[in-house]
């Protein structure tokens, strides 16, 4: 019972990120706000990806879970912490939600939020 509540927020908090920076990513695309650039590849897609794959995560019986979980939550997490961190230094900058708060920070907290509701997930399916 416990497993199947936390996968279900996992799964909603999930969507919602995904959601979020999908339109940022399709406004990037479209040319209306910047994203921030790793070389030549935009950030906002980098995320794009990590919340699908932490998605993808939660499919009932995939073997590898923990493995496509950390492969789209670790970039997720780092790149939400150097967003904050270029924020506070003003050395780079994220894009602005309509309040005025750069989006790297939500995106921080809420992939806080997401790797410790996996770690619990993880703990409660291994003790099956």
């Amino acid at each position: 019972m416990l497993g199947s509540l936390i996968r279900i927020s996992i799964i909603a908090l999930g969507a919602l990120g995904f959601w979020g920076v999908g339109r940022i990513s399709f406004t990037h695309w479209a040319g209306e706000m910047p994203c921030p650039t790793i070389g030549l590849i935009p950030a906002c897609y980098i995320i794009f990806v990590g919340y699908g794959l932490i998605l993808l995560s939660m499919y009932p019986n995939l073997k590898k879970s923990l493995v496509v979980f950390l492969i789209g939550w670790v970039p997720v997490i780092t790149l939400a912490i150097v967003g904050m961190i270029g924020e506070i230094t003003s050395t780079l900058h994220c894009p602005l939600s309509e309040i005025g708060i750069p989006k790297c920070y939500f995106s921080a907290a809420l992939s806080l939020v997401i790797g410790l509701l996996f770690w619990r997930f993880y703990k409660v399916q291994l003790n099956k």
